[in-house]
């Protein structure tokens, strides 16, 4: 009976942490103007970041207002499909319901996945090229975030700098090279 018992308490620690899987070292939400500035050519690393993703023709970007004119190119490689539906439908909310693709809405989500600097220059090319050739991961972004896991996903708050202030989308701050201010629409000094 005492073995019974044993056995049943062991069956049950098995499932409990099997059906919680490996214990999840939570890393720490990084900010993505820190990576974006700090990694270095070729450097890569798993983080937690938080940005405003961007869904568009030309690519899927995550920007903060803290680093106004960079973006972090997205590409999906999700291990789960947590949020996924969710993340869709806030930035295609103007077009729902209808066939037509194009910029979304800002959405303020937590990624979690690979997060690399900007692409080592072709080892090819002569050393003083090299030097002074600072290629990107496209036009846009000169760096990346392979995602594994969207952790959350809300709306964009209307205090928030990155909110899209029905106006005219190059008048975005997370957009400029300089900042914007949200309310009155004119540089900051």
């Amino acid at each position: 009976m005492r073995n019974a018992l044993y056995c049943m308490l062991g069956l049950l620690a098995i499932f409990f942490s099997v059906k919680q899987g490996v214990p999840q070292h939570r890393l720490r939400v990084s900010s993505l103007c820190d990576l974006q500035s700090q990694l270095t050519r070729g450097a890569h690393q798993m983080v937690r970041v938080e940005g405003v993703y961007l869904a568009g023709l030309e690519g899927e970007y995550l920007v903060a207002a803290g680093c106004s004119g960079r973006s972090t190119r997205i590409e999906f490689a999700l291990k789960t499909r947590r949020n996924w539906d969710r993340l869709q439908g806030m930035a295609n909310k103007p077009y729902k319901g209808t066939n037509i693709h194009g910029d979304g809405e800002p959405v303020l989500a937590v990624f979690e996945g690979e997060f690399y600097g900007p692409p080592v220059p072709d080892p090819k090319l002569p050393e003083a090229i090299r030097n002074i050739y600072h290629p990107g991961w496209d036009s846009n972004a000169t760096t990346k975030l392979v995602v594994d896991a969207i952790e959350s996903v809300g709306a964009v708050p209307p205090d928030n700098p990155c909110a899209s202030p029905k106006s005219n989308p190059t008048q975005w701050p997370c957009f400029q090279s300089e900042p914007v201010s949200h309310k009155e629409g004119t540089t900051n000094p």
